[in-house]
């Protein structure tokens, strides 16, 4: 065994914030109901993306049911919760962003496999703790926007290098690989609350780590993961 499963995160919305997760099934193109919706340009159908439109990260994104990931709910900055395709929804986005009537925006469903190839996001506490160091304060792991945070067994910095290109065993059936290193974006510049900017702890990853922390996962085997699962090389 190297870890255990400590934390789980879910983004509906792709750009926006997500939400904290107890159990959650994942399927071949990552957990059930993640990243299922998008902000896009009306005109010309471009997605918006946190790292040139921060204040997309002040919208929570949630699903009313989290086992299928159903219903998705946003929290929106002004306090209303709103269903991700309503109309009012849309305009107070694109209000945040600075834009004109006439430059509306649309949350659409996104294409199913948008993100298959590599759709989970795997970070270790190890890791979440020595950025914390090198930006000299805690940094919130929201920031990172992991899906899946191990907690691993291994007192050494960023364990999820040696796990790459093996198969790590999630609880009883789960299955991924580690694929490749994460490299990182403006969003790590970013308060998860706020999208105001801090630039330390990208700075340092950029210095100690060429901008790579974490890792990239494809799906192998399906199956429900849940905070508290062992986690095991395959062999």
């Amino acid at each position: 065994m190297v870890g255990v499963v400590s934390d789980l995160w879910r983004y509906p919305v792709a750009s926006m914030s997500g939400e904290r997760l107890r159990r959650v099934f994942v399927g071949p193109l990552g957990l059930m109901g993640d990243r299922q919706c998008a902000v896009v340009d009306t005109a010309t159908g471009e997605p918006l993306v946190a790292v040139r439109e921060p204040a997309l990260l002040r919208y929570r994104a949630r699903c009313d049911d989290p086992g299928t990931g159903s219903g998705v709910q946003v929290d929106a900055p002004s306090g209303a919760v709103l269903p991700w395709g309503d109309v009012h929804l849309a305009d107070e986005v694109r209000r945040d962003l600075g834009r004109e009537d006439d430059e509306p925006v649309s949350i659409i469903r996104s294409a199913p496999g948008t993100h298959a190839t590599q759709p989970i996001a795997l970070l270790t506490e190890e890791t979440i703790r020595r950025v914390s160091e090198w930006a000299g304060g805690e940094v919130d792991r929201r920031r990172l926007r992991p899906n899946l945070v191990i907690d691993s067994d291994d007192d050494v910095a960023f364990p999820e290098d040696d796990w790459r290109g093996l198969r790590l065993r999630i609880g009883s059936a789960a299955e991924i690989e580690v694929v490749a290193a994460t490299r990182r974006s403006g969003v790590l510049s970013r308060d998860p609350e706020t999208a105001e900017r801090d630039t330390r702890a990208h700075a340092a990853v950029a210095r100690e780590r060429r901008n790579h922390v974490g890792a990239c996962c494809r799906v192998v085997r399906a199956g429900w993961v849940a905070v508290g699962d062992p986690v095991r090389v395959m062999t």
